[in-house]
């Protein structure tokens, strides 16, 4: 294709060919270059709009800014809990609602169920773009969908295993820090001594979630964050890990005292 200049013009009929300048000296200020995919359009009376196009997002390339959209919201929860939490077992609540120890208890139990609803939405965006690469996912996601590592991540996916860390106060005046783990239908709870981290010997299970199976200890109970989830089977069969119960006790040191 050849585009003319004003000064090649040659009345209404056209241009002489010889004088015509290739498309690329014309359209080379705008950027546009071979391979380039363009929309043209007649704008009356005698001129034509050339837009180019601009890259075309994959389905899959969305859903990957989905997925990193919806774990950065996780994140930023995650953070509020342990912002509320503080505030609450510091005694210096600077949010409406948090000097009440049942609406505390309720504002943190509200974070924790958008918390958890956010993991339901990441493994479905997960799903769909297994679904959208032909059955395989690569890129960051890959390692969440790889065949060979399906044992670990059923093991440890937010959305398949829910844990949760309180405070129990007791009228010894020790208290005792709560393990509740929910996972395939039924809920556990695990007994801690809260200065020692000794392991109670009796275990409770039962079926359902935990807020639920275990109100009556949760509705006294304060509860706390774990930056890193230990294994209570492998790490903490017999009490607490130091570093764990360290993180718990520096969470309590400025509460109020235990009823």
């Amino acid at each position: 294709m050849n585009i003319c200049h004003e000064r090649n013009r040659q009345g209404p009929l056209g241009c002489e060919l010889s004088g015509c300048e290739p498309a690329e000296s014309v359209l080379e200020p705008v950027g546009l270059k071979e391979g380039d995919r363009v929309v043209v359009e007649a704008a009356p009376p005698r001129r034509l709009v050339i837009t180019k196009e601009g890259k075309t997002m994959t389905s899959p390339q969305h859903l990957e800014l989905e997925i990193d959209l919806l774990k950065k919201k996780k994140t930023a929860i995650e953070s509020d809990i342990r912002y509320k939490a503080r505030q609450y077992n510091g005694n210096m609540p600077c949010e409406a609602g948090l000097e009440d120890e049942d609406t505390a208890f309720l504002i943190l139990m509200s974070l924790e169920r958008d918390r958890d609803r956010l993991d339901v939405d990441i493994a479905e965006k997960n799903l769909e773009l297994y679904h959208f690469q032909g059955g395989g996912v690569s890129g960051p996601q890959a390692s969440a969908a790889a065949p060979e590592d399906s044992k670990v991540q059923a093991e440890t996916s937010p959305s398949t295993v829910e844990r949760a860390r309180f405070r129990l106060p007791q009228k010894d005046g020790r208290g005792q820090f709560l393990a509740l783990t929910n996972a395939k239908g039924s809920c556990r709870l695990r007994r801690f001594d809260a200065e020692t981290g000794t392991a109670f010997p009796k275990e409770a299970t039962s079926p359902g979630d935990y807020r639920t199976a275990f109100y009556q200890e949760l509705r006294r109970a304060t509860p706390l964050t774990v930056i890193r989830q230990p294994n209570l089977e492998g790490d903490c069969r017999d009490r607490l890990r130091p570093d764990i119960l360290r993180e718990l006790q520096n969470q309590i040191q400025s509460a109020p005292g235990e009823a």
